[in-house]
């Protein structure tokens, strides 16, 4: 099936090949260089980071741009902390962490469709395996650009569009993967995030210096024809289950200064009513602010949300609200190519299991750690403290660089052996895109 999938992407990235140059004379041939070599004054960084798959033909009736584009981030990971059971552990990871190929296609002047599929999928951290190949699709969907088409005056940009997106949950889930000034997204972004990929409609507008997405999505996991949940989504996700709502505002008061906010419901009953449901809370809502000066800057989000009850949750110990706040500061050593960051990060439930580490790496030790499946309490507690401090050597720009950081971990797990869990993980980032 794998095999058959990845016929049909390439036939139909090679159908929209074909489907741009219809009716357009094919290039010619760039000039031989003066030296007698191609190469001569080929700088890689420089065609690296100028969106080398992009193809604009404005004057094809049908199709008027191509951009293909692709992503590689490969991590490895050393955690040596103290469990639950007061034990010392230890564990090495390497992690093929995303491997994605897609493209965009604008046509008929007012349309674009948006593809990107997964091509790696590796579960080692969690006793899983490594697998290289299509998996399923990142994002998949439509925009209608409703400026164009209607001439609309008062904004400057509205788009209206549905497919399969990527969610948004606070400033760092905002900031691409391949943008990220850390290894990791903090364990509050990834509560709120889940990177959650539904199924819905979402539009987006900009006025001056004010920006804003509001969106209806399905809960939906996966279903196949006939309406029966597959738990994985290759397309688009059905609408047999509850619905989510999510609306974001960020202002850019300056140049160097910007404000965002964001609120998600969730109204799904997963307990009650068997409903499928991305998110594991109710609602949730962040405000943050970035603020840029010299070779510097600094960007604070707070976090306030709801588990929910008895109708979401079985597990009483994981319902009630939580909150925190993560603190970033940077400073550039040598300016864009050269950066030191820290990241602190406070979260705190009501309930005993109300918020959790990231799934990588101290929580991968549930896996191993001696063959204690315990040993981190599934990574739940009530309070989770976490200290980053990294460098980034950026070769060429985003579109290539390599990260290196170290995060101290203390989460306290109430009634639960010694009652916290401390853990030191060094971590290394490989990051490159096109």
């Amino acid at each position: 099936m794998k095999y058959q999938t990845t016929q049909a992407t390439t036939a139909l990235l090679g159908a929209l090949s074909s489907l741009a140059f219809a009716g357009d004379p094919a290039p010619a041939p760039a000039p031989a260089a003066e030296s007698g070599s191609m190469f001569a004054d080929f700088n890689f960084c420089e065609w690296l980071s100028s969106k080398p798959g992009t193809v604009k033909i404005p004057e094809n009736p049908w199709v008027q741009s191509l951009v293909f584009e692709g992503r590689y981030h490969w991590n490895a990971a050393y955690i040596d902390g103290e469990g639950t059971n007061g034990r010392d552990f230890s564990e090495t990871y390497t992690d093929a962490r995303r491997f994605r190929l897609g493209g965009k296609i604008g046509f008929l002047n007012y349309f674009a469709y948006k593809g990107v599929v997964n091509m790696v999928d590796d579960q080692r951290f969690n006793g899983g395996e490594l697998h290289y190949g299509y998996e399923d699709f990142d994002e998949s969907y439509f925009t209608f650009d409703l400026v164009k088409a209607f001439s609309i005056s008062g904004v400057d940009a509205l788009t209206l569009n549905y497919g399969r997106f990527k969610w948004h949950g606070g400033l760092e889930a905002r900031t691409s993967s391949n943008a990220l000034i850390t290894v990791e997204r903090s364990a509050l972004s990834n509560k709120l995030y889940q990177s959650a990929r539904p199924t819905g409609v979402f539009v987006t507008a900009t006025k001056g210096r004010l920006s804003g997405i509001f969106g209806v999505s399905s809960t939906d996991e996966g279903t196949d024809d006939a309406g029966v949940d597959t738990g994985n989504v290759e397309g688009w996700g059905g609408w047999n289950d509850g619905v989510m709502f999510n609306t974001e505002l960020v202002y850019s008061a300056t140049d160097d200064l910007r404000f965002g906010w964001e609120f998600i419901y969730n109204n799904a009953d997963e307990r009650f009513h068997d409903e499928d449901s991305l998110l594991d809370y109710r609602w949730a809502t962040t405000l943050s602010g970035e603020y840029a000066i010299g070779n510097g800057g600094v960007s604070v989000e707070g976090f306030l949300g709801d588990n929910g009850g008895a109708d979401m949750q079985s597990n009483a110990k994981r319902r009630g609200n939580f909150w925190g706040v993560v603190v970033m500061p940077y400073y550039w050593i040598v300016p864009a190519k050269l950066q030191a960051v820290v990241q602190l990060m406070y979260a705190g439930a009501e309930e005993d299991q109300g918020i959790r580490t990231n799934s990588r790496y101290v929580r991968a030790t549930n896996y191993g750690g001696g063959g204690n499946p315990n040993i981190v309490n599934g990574g739940r507690g009530d309070e989770l403290f976490t200290a980053y401090a990294g460098l980034n050597y950026l070769v060429c720009g985003d579109n290539l660089k390599f990260q290196l950081g170290a995060e101290l971990s203390h989460l306290e797990t109430p009634n639960v052996g010694d009652g916290d869990v401390d853990a030191l993980t060094w971590q290394f980032g490989f990051r490159t895109f096109f």
